[in-house]
């Protein structure tokens, strides 16, 4: 056994509680997010029960809207962080403190989700494309700093790897700022159907790099 080995099973001990806390983080928020899903008020003493159930069902489309894209920016803000700690070997306070930002908007999102889907305003839904443009941004500079050779924090990254965990958050940052602009013009429910959007425009990226530069399903 090498002389290293305690010190060396001590820095995975604490990698291993940094990735475990954060895939904590996103596991709640992901579950507050249904938590927001109230049940309809309908008494079941009334004659036309079933009319009103599906009539109160109907009402609530923009939260089941607000819980559908917010759960897959999450899942996708998930899948990118499990992915680049999968590269880490070593941490500094600074990435703790960029991780713990990251992961404070991550927390924020089922209250912005759910003030977004309750007012049919543009500022409510203003305050959460912000909310999931922060987590976005938040991500690349986490992954940059992660990358950054000076750190010393990852092993050797593969160059498709990096551009393309590097590009995904934008995609969903593009998307935010372009349903802004939808929402303006068009109103409320066009730019929520259109943030649905976000889940097929990642599929085409992440073929393209799985194409042309060769990264893994794993990522």
């Amino acid at each position: 056994m090498s002389h290293n080995s305690p010190v060396q099973g001590r820095l995975k001990f604490q990698l291993d509680r940094i990735a475990l806390f954060s895939d904590a983080v996103f596991a709640i928020a992901i579950t507050l997010l249904v938590i927001e899903l109230k049940l309809p008020p309908v008494s079941i003493e009334e004659n036309d029960f079933g009319e009103r159930f599906w009539h109160t069902m109907a009402e609530m489309t923009p939260e089941f809207i607000g819980f559908l894209i917010s759960f897959i920016v999450i899942g996708s803000y998930w899948r990118a962080h499990h992915a680049i700690f999968g590269f880490v070997t070593d941490y500094d306070r600074k990435l703790l403190s960029l991780n713990s930002w990251f992961l404070f908007t991550i927390t924020l999102m089922p209250f912005s989700t759910a003030i977004m889907s309750k007012y049919i305003y543009f500022q409510p839904y203003l305050l959460y494309s912000i909310n999931v443009m922060a987590s976005g941004l938040l991500q690349v500079w986490l992954w940059r700093y992660i990358l950054s050779k000076k750190n010393k924090l990852s092993e050797e990254v593969p160059r498709g790897v990096a551009a393309y965990k590097t590009f995904a958050p934008l995609v969903v940052v593009g998307c935010f700022l372009v349903s802004l602009l939808v929402h303006f013009l068009f109103g409320s429910f066009v730019a929520r159907l259109f943030l649905i959007s976000i889940f097929i425009i990642q599929r085409i990226v992440t073929r393209y790099y799985q194409k042309n530069y060769q990264v893994g399903k794993r990522f």
